[in-house]
């Protein structure tokens, strides 16, 4: 099995769960992490649920979801928690 990517997280295994059946439905194969942990405990406790694709279905997956409207692309740009972590970091690195 090839690396898998996630592609897009939820707050919740239902949202997750519609878009899988969504995917696979359309012949890509999807895989739910972190289903259970975020059922159990709060919300969101360890990211969210995950839902992810074989890396080299990636394009693929991201053509589905933004022809089926799950998926923008203002979605795909980088948080702006994940920009400032990256300006941080980029002063360690150099």
């Amino acid at each position: 099995m090839s690396k898998l990517i996630t592609i897009r997280t939820f707050g919740n295994s239902i949202d997750s769960e519609m878009v899988r059946s969504y995917l696979e439905s359309l012949g890509v194969k999807c895989y739910i992490k972190d289903e259970f942990i975020n059922r159990a405990y709060v919300p969101n406790v360890a990211g969210g649920v995950k839902l992810q694709v074989e890396e080299e279905n990636l394009e693929t997956a991201i053509t589905l979801l933004k022809d089926g409207g799950y998926l923008t692309d203002k979605d795909l740009e980088p948080s702006p928690e994940y920009k400032f972590i990256e300006k941080i970091l980029a002063k360690f690195r150099k």
